[in-house]
């Protein structure tokens, strides 16, 4: 079960990147990790973008602040699929709440920011949450190999 939370915009609780920082590091240690090419306080501070813009960052706090999830929508992925705008990305739930619900609160959230935005649709590429995408009405776009992974493209229209 998920403890009392709100989701908000990052811009509105800058606060919280370093701890979001910090859990993207342990996350994904091979791109934000020691020697990773990825900056994790860089891209977390880009997604709390002041202009209310993409990127745009959402954050899922418990009542004394703490960060218990995070995603991002990116105004591009990779060059062979530059004609699609917004992607949903950075998606983080801490670990022990995972598979209860919190990552269909952020993808919905993100749906939203999408549309604030005036988007359309809004994409995804995954190799790990297709259930979670499958089960929010998302549908299959393409498949593609990114670094040696298969990997899935979602949309979902807004």
């Amino acid at each position: 079960m998920l403890p009392a939370l709100t989701i908000c915009p990052l811009r509105d609780r800058p606060e919280v990147i370093a701890p979001l920082a910090a859990a993207f590091r342990v996350e994904w240690p091979d791109w934000y990790g020691p020697g990773g090419p990825g900056d994790a306080a860089a891209d977390l501070a880009a997604y709390a973008n002041p202009e209310g813009a993409l990127p745009s960052g959402i954050v899922a706090l418990d009542t004394s602040g703490e960060p218990l999830g995070a995603a991002a929508l990116k105004p591009a992925w990779i060059p062979e699929f530059a004609n699609l705008t917004p992607w949903a990305s950075a998606g983080w739930v801490r670990r022990e709440l995972r598979r209860h619900g919190l990552g269909a609160l952020l993808v919905r959230a993100l749906e939203a920011e999408a549309r604030r935005l005036g988007h359309a649709h809004v994409y995804c590429a995954t190799a790990t949450a297709i259930t979670l995408l499958e089960r929010e009405g998302w549908t299959d776009h393409a498949q593609t190999v990114h670094d040696g992974h298969d990997i899935w493209i979602f949309q979902r229209a807004l």
